[in-house]
């Protein structure tokens, strides 16, 4: 692979004219999925470097990868430690985009540009239209500090559950909100804000109800939380609802928003 010494200047405005035929694709996805997004050159051709962009997004790139690295320093903080190539070695001009764990903020417009081998030209091959929705079965909840409230989650037709990550927040990053395994919550991968602050509201988890009880609420509770389960019998975790919480100043009354009946 020839080595790219290729100013970020040129890699901004030497992008290749546009033909009205550039190929777009629509795809639909749920906040915390893995996705990948699919780019390939025509023909199959190599790839020397590409860059991922969301034409929305205002500076910094998706993911920028050239001389064999992906660039960090380019990159929209939003991204970072979320997004890679499905193939470094970029073989056959494969240059899908991983993309992990979605917010709806991930809603775009996002371009694949592509500089081809022994070329100093970056040309457009892929648009692709990304849908970050919420889940049919989304409740949102609103209250306020201090108050201690219960986000209810149970499992289809009552099942048991083995173990339950009740729960991660989209967008908390590391530690969980709550792992219940083994009969116990598991302190160690907790993220340190919710330690002491909540619980399962039944941990037999009887019925299938592995609703999470949070105490003591701040504004910092905001967010978009998602309760997953592993049945037993099973090793995979499946994402059973989500949560959007919003924690306001006093002043505001609660509500919670059923567009879907619980079960």
């Amino acid at each position: 692979m020839v080595s790219l010494m290729i100013p970020l200047l040129c890699w901004t405005l030497c992008i290749s004219s546009v033909s009205a035929e550039v190929d777009q694709i629509n795809i639909t996805a749920e906040p915390g999925q893995n996705i990948t997004l699919p780019c390939r050159l025509p023909g199959n051709k190599p790839a020397a470097a590409v860059d991922w962009i969301r034409t929305d997004l205002g500076s910094g790139y998706v993911l920028l990868y050239r001389d064999g690295r992906i660039d960090p320093g380019n990159q929209n903080p939003s991204y970072q430690n979320r997004v890679d190539l499905m193939d470094r070695q970029m073989k056959d001009g494969d240059v899908y985009l991983v993309l992990k764990n979605l917010t709806t903020n991930d809603t775009g417009l996002y371009q694949c540009r592509v500089q081809k081998e022994g070329s100093l030209d970056i040309k457009l091959i892929r648009t692709i239209n990304l849908q970050v929705l919420p889940p049919a079965n989304q409740i949102n909840i609103t209250a306020e500090p201090g108050q201690s409230i219960t986000l209810p989650c149970r499992l289809p037709g009552n099942k048991p559950a083995a173990a339950v990550d009740w729960w991660i927040r989209t967008d908390l990053g590391s530690g969980y909100v709550l792992l219940y395994r083994d009969g116990r919550i598991d302190p160690g991968n907790q993220n340190p804000s919710y330690q002491n602050r909540v619980d399962l509201m039944d941990r037999q988890m009887k019925d299938g109800d592995v609703s999470l009880v949070l105490k003591n609420l701040m504004t910092n509770d905001t967010g978009l939380y998602q309760c997953r389960v592993q049945y037993e019998g099973s090793l995979d975790a499946e994402l059973i609802r989500t949560i959007n919480l919003q924690v306001l100043p006093p002043g505001e009354s609660l509500t919670l928003d059923q567009n879907q009946q619980l079960p």
